[in-house]
């Protein structure tokens, strides 16, 4: 059980629980809630809800919803500092 490191504006804080927007392989969006640990600098770690190689949504949450699609355009992670 490997955990993942995930840019901290991601996740989605709400109530005490902790969600992500996953971008599934038909471009449609899944808010998934997630089970994170501790922080690291900008980083949460996920231990539960969240696979290696899922794409994630880290810039304009505020503008999707669960079963819509997208666009994505991908970033690396080492190329946008984290």
């Amino acid at each position: 059980n490997g955990a993942l490191l995930i840019p901290q504006r991601a996740v989605i804080e709400l109530q005490g629980s902790h969600q992500v927007a996953v971008v599934g392989g038909d471009n449609k969006v899944s808010i998934r809630p997630v089970t994170v640990g501790e922080r690291v600098g900008q980083l949460w770690i996920v231990t539960d809800g969240l696979k290696a190689g899922e794409r994630v949504i880290v810039e304009g949450l505020l503008k999707v919803r669960d079963g819509v699609s997208v666009s994505p355009v991908s970033v690396e992670s080492e190329k946008a500092g984290f």
